[in-house]
């Protein structure tokens, strides 16, 4: 069901406007819209929030044990409003500690490329001050590729220089050049030599070396000690509390809320049953304030709220997908949530695999503790997996075998399963357009019902009567006062008599479409044989392996029944979830069901990486 809504102005004292923001906020009942002269610009954040969701995913390096599926934490709104000084404490020491580590492990590079730089040099006997020019010489560092030494010698040699090795690596020589000053180096260049300069250090290479050695080790232990201390603290919840403590205050602060001088104004769509929780809510803080209601002006597209029963709800998020239902259409999910769960059953029809479903989401759902749409997608499975197991058991299929079928096994009866899925297509599509016409009806178009549903439901229910022989005549007569309802209505809104007569024609001529959609549920079945085959396939496999080698053909032949059925399983899960889908969307809402609307977003506590404990954000 649809909820009224009704447009609300609340007018408080500014000074209380702090206060009444976090009431709405905690009450979560009403979606906030900009005043139309917003007098006011959005405040700027309070609180950084976006570095420390940085330092939660940061956090993630250090967390020692990950969970397979994780579950939030859980706080009421008495604890949430309590988050304070001692978390921010917590926090303060990570971004610290994450700081810390950060500037050791650039302090790391720099003494590693330092002594990267050094090590070449290691063995020079003098310090590095008394290279260095001279009364009569200069004294130079230099490189050579390993493979022109030869010719670096010949030309030292042949120009009088100096030349002493130093190290050398795989590919370069490390020597010194003595030379007098009257004499030039540029010869060696023919040899590929580059001179190169030391960092700026002081005394001998070999114990700046063993310096930065003992230097690297103790900024390493820091940095360990700090890494400790950071997996120590992965485990505690505070960043993600003071992140929502953070965002919740920035959301409020950022709420489009009108100003005059002394007063502070909201305004926003809340449901109709809600206004008492609203005002409640502003009186607990706001000593002088006024509330004013008002219904949607004609122009206005209030916003959705859905109110179902648990059962249904589940099954909202499968329109939400298609398209949000639009304030003041009928809300389809009610309608739409037995087919769903019928069509799923039959399109998965074994009882083993519901089983497997229903254990399988039991579980999920106490490890995970999922909430939203996660937690619904999860019910919309657990129902299915009752159809499923009901369907299989009326097949006669478990695991892809056959045992003592109620009705019969689509199998080995693959046409009174096609004729199954047609019934049930027709009996679909019939409920949609008994839906429109009582739209219809309501509405005040009694003749639109009359001539665009009720003449084709003759029509349909009369060609399903035809295929039974005691029925034939019945179905005929049906089926032609219903063609002959389109033929002479379906082009009223045409002018001249020819354009009448086309346009019944023309109306007639749909049957073709409504064809087309029936057989359309023929993937009813091919999803049923689908699963059913796979199933069979697999136990025969498991089978063939399993008499093959006595023990080891045992194993391998559980390790296929298993691998193969969870493959199966899965595939046919998805499946009839995407075509259940496409029937309802195509087949079903087509024939009654517009959308376009937008969903009610109120002004709440939305938390990412906690669950309030009774708190819905939004009022459903």
């Amino acid at each position: 069901m649809i909820t009224p809504m009704k447009y609300i102005t609340i007018l408080c004292m500014k000074e209380d406007r702090d206060c009444v923001l976090s009431e709405l906020q905690k009450c979560g009942e009403v979606m906030v819209c900009a005043p139309a002269e917003l007098s006011r610009n959005a405040a700027p954040p309070v609180y950084d929030a976006a570095s420390i969701e940085t330092l939660i995913r940061e956090l993630k390096r250090y967390e020692q044990k990950k969970p397979l599926f994780g579950s939030l934490p859980e706080l009421d709104l008495a604890e949430f409003e309590q988050i304070g000084a001692e978390a921010e404490a917590v926090v303060e020491e990570l971004q610290k500690l994450m700081d810390g580590v950060a500037a050791d492990e650039a302090a790391f590079q720099a003494k590693t490329a330092l002594r990267e730089q050094l090590l070449p040099w290691e063995t020079l006997d003098i310090p590095v001050e008394e290279i260095r020019e001279t009364y009569y010489t200069f004294s130079i560092l230099g490189e050579i590729p390993i493979r022109n030494l030869d010719l670096c010698r010949a030309v030292a040699e042949e120009n009088g220089l100096g030349l002493d090795i130093i190290s050398q690596s795989t590919s370069k020589v490390y020597v010194t050049v003595s030379y007098m000053k009257e004499e030039t180096v540029a010869e060696l260049s023919v040899a590929g030599f580059e001179k190169v300069t030391i960092p700026l250090v002081s005394g001998r290479i070999d114990e700046n070396i063993k310096f930065l050695d003992a230097e690297i080790a103790q900024i390493n232990k820091a940095k360990e000690e700090k890494k400790i201390r950071l997996m120590e603290l992965s485990r505690s919840n505070a960043p993600k509390l003071i992140y929502e403590k953070y965002r919740v205050v920035n959301e409020r602060n950022a709420a489009p809320v009108g100003e005059t001088t002394m007063t502070a104004y909201v305004e926003g769509w809340v449901p109709a049953d809600r206004t008492d929780t609203v005002e409640q809510a502003v009186a607990k803080v706001a000593g002088i304030y006024d509330i004013s209601y008002r219904d949607p002006l004609p122009e206005e597209v209030p916003p959705t709220v859905l109110r179902n029963s648990h059962a249904v709800s589940q099954f909202e998020g499968i329109t939400e997908m298609f398209t949000s239902p639009k304030y003041g259409e009928v809300d389809p999910n009610p309608v739409m949530a037995p087919w769903y769960w019928l069509i799923f059953g039959l399109m998965m029809g074994d009882a083993g695999y519901g089983f497997l479903m229903a254990v399988a989401v039991l579980i999920l759902k106490k490890i995970m503790k999922p909430h939203g749409n996660t937690e619904k997608l999860m019910n919309v499975i657990l129902y299915s997996s009752v159809t499923t197991t009901v369907c299989g058991i009326l097949f006669g299929s478990y695991f892809g075998e056959t045992w003592h079928p109620i009705l019969f096994n689509p199998l080995d009866d693959p046409v009174k399963m096609l004729v199954l899925t047609l019934v049930v297509g027709g009996l679909h599509i019939l409920t949609g357009m008994i839906v429109k016409a009582v739209l219809n009806v309501k509405a005040g178009h009694p003749w639109s019902a009359l001539f665009d549903q009720f003449s084709w439901m003759l029509i349909l229910i009369g060609a399903g009567l035809i295929f039974i022989s005691r029925t034939r005549l019945v179905g005929i007569v049906l089926a032609a006062v219903g063609a002959g309802i389109v033929l002479l209505t379906a082009g009223r809104a045409k002018k001249g008599i020819f354009g009448k007569i086309t346009g019944g024609l023309v109306g007639l001529y749909g049957v073709t479409n409504y064809m087309s959609d029936i057989l359309s549920y023929s993937r009813i079945l091919a999803l049923s044989l689908a699963t059913g085959v796979v199933g069979m396939v697999m136990n025969m496999l498991a089978g063939m392996v399993r008499g093959s080698v006595p023990v080891i053909g045992l194993l391998f032949a559980l390790l296929i029944y298993a691998v193969g059925h969870v493959f199966n399983l899965a595939l046919s899960l998805l499946s009839a979830y995407v075509h259940d889908c496409r029937l309802q969307y195509i087949e079903f809402y087509g024939k009654f069901f517009d959308g376009g609307g937008k969903m009610f977003k109120p002004f709440s506590i939305q938390t990412k990486y906690i669950q309030l404990k009774d708190h819905d954000n939004g009022g459903k």
